[in-house]
This record gives C-alpha cells, sequence and structure tokens, in this order.
C-alpha cells in the first residue's frame, strides 16, 4: 500500500511540475521581461514542484533541472539577435555552474573534507576539545559548539561537519552510558542539527550553501572576499551560536552535573587512537595554509579561494605529502550532491543575467508597496519572508538556488532608496540558512536526526523559539553592528 501511494505521490508531484511549467509559460508576464527570463521562470516553477514533493532524489533532480532549461531555454528567442536560441547553445547555459569557480571549490572542499575525515584528523580534534572542556555537561555542550566553529573554518563542508560530531557526540553518549534519551543526548545532537548552519554563517568556504551564494553576489557585481564575509557574517554566527546553547540549556536540562570517569573516558577515546599520525599532521599542515591563504586573498596575495583549493587537493595527492589516494577518497564524496549543485548554480546564474530575479524582486516591491516602509520595517519583513520560503526545502542548493537570486534582486530593487545590496542580500541569506524547524530542512539536521537521540517534536520545540529569536537578534544587528561597518 505504501509502495503504491509513493508511486502515486511521485507521478502527481512530476505532472504537477509540469503542468505549473507549461502554465508559466503562457502566462503573459507584465513589464519587460524576456522569453529567456519567462523560460527561467516557469523553469524554476517546475523545479520549485518536484524539489517540494520530492517526486525524485534531489541528486536525480540535477538532470531534470538541466534537461528542463535546455528544452524550455532552446525554444527561447535570443534578446540581441532575435534567434531562437537552439538546445546546443541552451545546454551550454544549463551547463554553465559546472564551469564556475565556485562549482569547482566545492569540489575541492569535498575532497579535503573526506581526507580531513578519513586521517582521523578529525576526530582527534573533536576529542581534544572536549578534552579542555572536561567532564561537566554544560561545558561539553559550549565545546562542541566552539567545535562546529573551529570545523567549518578548516573543513568546507557543513555536512561532512554535522557527520564528524554526531559521530563523536554518539561516541560520548556510549562511553558515558548515558541514555540516548537522556536530555544531555538530546542538547548534544540538537546542538549539531542547528549548530553546524550556524557556524557556516560566518565563514565564506564553509560550505555549498555559502559558496553559492558568494558566486551569485559575484555574477551580480557584488565580489565579496573571504575576510569580508567574516566580518559581516562571522559576530552574527556567534552571537546565534549562544542564543541556540541558551535555549538548548533552557528547554532541555539536565540532572548530570558531572559525567561519571571524568576527562579519563576522553583520554581513552584519543588513546584508541594511537599517537599522531605523519599524514595527520601534513593534513593539518595543508589545511592551516589553505585557511591563511582564504583569509589574506586579494590582501597578500592575488589568489582567489577556488584557486587555493584546487591548490590545496594538488597537495594531497602530490609525491612526498601524499595524503590518501584517489580509490579511497572518491567513495567518501556524495556526487549527487555536486550535480545538483552545479545544476542550481546555472540556474541562479542565468536568473540573474536574463534579470529574472530583478523582475521578480520588483514586482514583489511594487504589489506589496515596500517601497514606502522605512528601512528597518523593510528589513525585517524580508527577513520574514525569505526564511519561511527556506523552510519548504530540505537542500540547501535548491534553498539558495531558488531564494539568493531572488534576494538579490529584492536588494537590488530597494538600493535606489540608499540601502546596500551587498549587505541586504547577506542578511536575507543568513535568514535563508537559520530557517531551520523539521529535520528534513537541512542534510545537516536529518544526519543528528538519524541518531535516534531526538524527535522532530524535541527539534521544533528548540526550532520555534530560535527562529523567533534569531528574527530579533538580525534586527539588532541591523541597526547596531551592521550599521556602524556600513554594509546597511
Amino acid at each position: 500500500m505504501k509502495i503504491v501511494f509513493s508511486k502515486n505521490r511521485e507521478f502527481i508531484g512530476i505532472f504537477t511540475a509540469f503542468l505549473v511549467l507549461f502554465l508559466l509559460l503562457r502566462v503573459p508576464f507584465p513589464g519587460s521581461l524576456s522569453s529567456v527570463g519567462v523560460g527561467l521562470l516557469a523553469v524554476l516553477g517546475g523545479m520549485l514542484v518536484i524539489w517540494l514533493s520530492e517526486a525524485v532524489g534531489y541528486s536525480v533532480s540535477s538532470f531534470f533541472l538541466i534537461g528542463l532549461m535546455t528544452l524550455v531555454i532552446g525554444n527561447c528567442k535570443d534578446p540581441a539577435t532575435n534567434q531562437t536560441i537552439g538546445t546546443k547553445e541552451a545546454l551550454s547555459m544549463a551547463l554553465s555552474g559546472f564551469g564556475s569557480e565556485a562549482w569547482i571549490l566545492v569540489t575541492a572542499a569535498l575532497i579535503l573534507a573526506a581526507a580531513f575525515m578519513e586521517t582521523g584528523l578529525g576526530e582527534r580534534l573533536a576529542y581534544g576539545v572536549l578534552l579542555v572542556a572536561g567532564p561537566n555537561p554544560g561545558r561539553i555542550l559550549a565545546g562542541v559548539l566552539v567545535l562546529a566553529f573551529i570545523l567549518c573554518i578548516f573543513i568546507p563542508s557543513q555536512v561532512a561537519n554535522a557527520a564528524l560530531l554526531s559521530a563523536v557526540c554518539v561516541g560520548i553518549i556510549e562511553v558515558y552510558n548515558i541514555s540516548r534519551k537522556d536530555n544531555f543526548a538530546k542538547s548534544l545532537l540538537l546542538l549539531v542539527a542547528f549548530g553546524t548552519g550556524i557556524a557556516g554563517m560566518g565563514i565564506q568556504t564553509s560550505g555549498a550553501p555559502t559558496i553559492q551564494t558568494a558566486n551569485y553576489l559575484s555574477e551580480a557585481g557584488y565580489s565579496v572576499t573571504w575576510l569580508q564575509w567574516a566580518a559581516y557574517g562571522f559576530p552574527f554566527a556567534v552571537a546565534s551560536g549562544a542564543v541556540l546553547l541558551f535555549l538548548i540549556r533552557r528547554f532541555f536540562p539536565t540532572d548530570l552535573k558531572k559525567l561519571p570517569g571524568g576527562r579519563q573516558v576522553i583520554h581513552q577515546k584519543l588513546n584508541q587512537l594511537g599517537p599522531v599520525k605523519k599524514v595527520e599532521i601534513k593534513l593539518g599542515v595543508i589545511l592551516l595554509i589553505t585557511t591563511i591563504l582564504w583569509s589574506t586573498g586579494q590582501k597578500l596575495h592575488p589568489l582567489d579561494s577556488s584557486t587555493v583549493a584546487v591548490l590545496a587537493v594538488m597537495a594531497l595527492f602530490s609525491p612526498g605529502i601524499r595524503i590518501s589516494t584517489w580509490e579511497r577518497i572518491v567513495g567518501k564524496i556524495n556526487w549527487g550532491t555536486l550535480l545538483l549543485f552545479g545544476a542550481a548554480i546555472s540556474l541562479g546564474q542565468w536568473l540573474l543575467k536574463s534579470g529574472a530575479a530583478d523582475w521578480v524582486a520588483l514586482q514583489t516591491i511594487d504589489v506589496l508597496n515596500l517601497k514606502y516602509f522605512p528601512p528597518s520595517v523593510l528589513t525585517g519583513a524580508a527577513v520574514v519572508l525569505f526564511s519561511i520560503m527556506s523552510l519548504t526545502f530540505s537542500a540547501r542548493a535548491a534553498a539558495v538556488a531558488a531564494l539568493v537570486p531572488a534576494a538579490i534582486g529584492f536588494a537590488e530593487g530597494l538600493s535606489a532608496r540608499g540601502g546596500n545590496v551587498l549587505g541586504m542580500s547577506l542578511i536575507l541569506y543568513y535568514a535563508i540558512q537559520f530557517s531551520v524547524l523539521l529535520p528534513v530542512n537541512t542534510p545537516m539536521s536529518m544526519i543528528a536526526y538519524a541518531t535516534e537521540t531526538f524527535t522532530a517534536k524535541d527539534m521544533l520545540k528548540i526550532g520555534v523559539p530560535l527562529l523567533f529569536s534569531l528574527f530579533l537578534l538580525t534586527l539588532l544587528f541591523a541597526v547596531t553592528y551592521w550599521r556602524w561597518i556600513g554594509i546597511i
């Protein structure tokens, strides 16, 4: 019965997606929207149905996106020549994301993350931080959050960081013989579910969502360096993390005052890893140099983040250094994520280039009469709008592809009133990233949820007040720190 229902749901999802695509192609859009813009909005509408209904897997959806873009745009008129674009050129447009700096950076990042996991360096670092924290439950929770921030700086994959932290937290629970239904166990994994995404907001190379967003901003003419992104977002991420830790300790208090066994338990876990291996030292040096080069790009040297990541991968496999082999690394990479990421970049880039993203944003501003509201109200309304929309996605690549181009267009539409496009775009990206209520909202939360330590209801218990609190925190930063540094 479940199989029949699943097949019916999948069929209905695909049918609805093509129906939405067809109807949008027939809608007489007002204004100066080109036929390419109309086609891209139709493709976006169809893909939204596919993503939200999960009619096909997210990895497979990349082929639907490439195919629909090719067929629809291939039949559109080129605004410059008034000639039909054709499927050959349209396919190149649909594949353009795979040749972008962002796609190269994410591919290299996933290879670095796989090496980090394989060598055992990540696990050693995690237990080292927890050893410093000691056996106090409150300090361990703080240590896990600090570790999330450390990992997002050195390992450019939020999903990999969530997997590592989940494994470490489960190890702590088992070693200390704590029930998985205990509030302390729930607190640890809830920190992973929410904390990895929050920590990643402040670092440009923390994972696919930030890299994807930086790429869209660059395509729109608003480049932001690694150091600038950190200056804008890291303080906000730290403040958000503090709010998360407070809420988790408030709603899931534990009776444990001190974990049995003390630091000896963590020492045992480190002893099981054995002495520090040469390969770990080599990888640590590579990651440290990579992070330094990322943070000093365009300041002390001309290398961009993507080039630095490629050089880091070259170092991984270089004779005399060789951290691992390709055969061992390749099996640890989710290639489906890379496929969706590349296709999503293509869609987002062309939504920006065609003017479709700007058109949607301007129409929204006009319909809601937002241009008559003061800047603080506009910021709050926009944050709420994009937060709500992002909750419908479970793949951050899909959410960013659909929403960030619109966010950039929205910011450009308000720039006539003196707003900073880069600043508003980043604020709306933060809203997309911290909007998490249920396990299905991000891959990181699904990884933590799979440990069976907390329920969807438990996550909602934190997610609702967290979302409201971060909305208020966003407004506070908008009228203080972000205004002081000039991005609003």
